[in-house]
C-alpha cells in the first residue's frame, strides 16, 4: 500500500467514479500509484508496507478500563403537527 496525495483535479477513482480533490490523501496500492504517479496525476508521500493494527477486547476484564454508565435516553417524540392559525 501507498499513500498518495492527489495533484490533479482530474482523478476519478472506484466504482463509482468519485473525483479526487487536490491535496486530497488517499492510500493505494503500490502498483496504482506508480501507474498514477507516471501519468502526473498524484505525488507518493509514503510508499512502505504498512500493516493495519486491529484492536480486540481483552478476556480479562481487569485488563479493560471501567466505563462509566450511561443514563438512558429516553425516546423523542414523533413531531407534532403544528396547528394553522385562522
Amino acid at each position: 500500500m501507498a499513500l498518495v496525495k492527489v495533484i490533479s483535479d482530474n482523478l476519478f477513482s472506484g466504482a463509482n467514479l468519485q473525483k479526487l480533490e487536490v491535496g486530497a490523501k488517499v492510500e493505494v496500492s503500490k502498483e496504482m500509484a506508480d501507474k498514477w504517479e507516471s501519468a502526473g496525476l498524484v505525488e507518493i508521500l509514503s510508499d512502505d508496507d504498512r500493516q493495519l493494527e486491529v484492536a480486540t477486547p481483552g478476556d480479562n476484564s481487569a485488563e479493560q478500563p471501567e466505563q462509566p454508565e450511561q443514563p438512558e435516553q429516553p425516546e423523542q417524540p414523533a413531531a407534532t403537527k403544528s396547528k394553522k392559525g385562522k
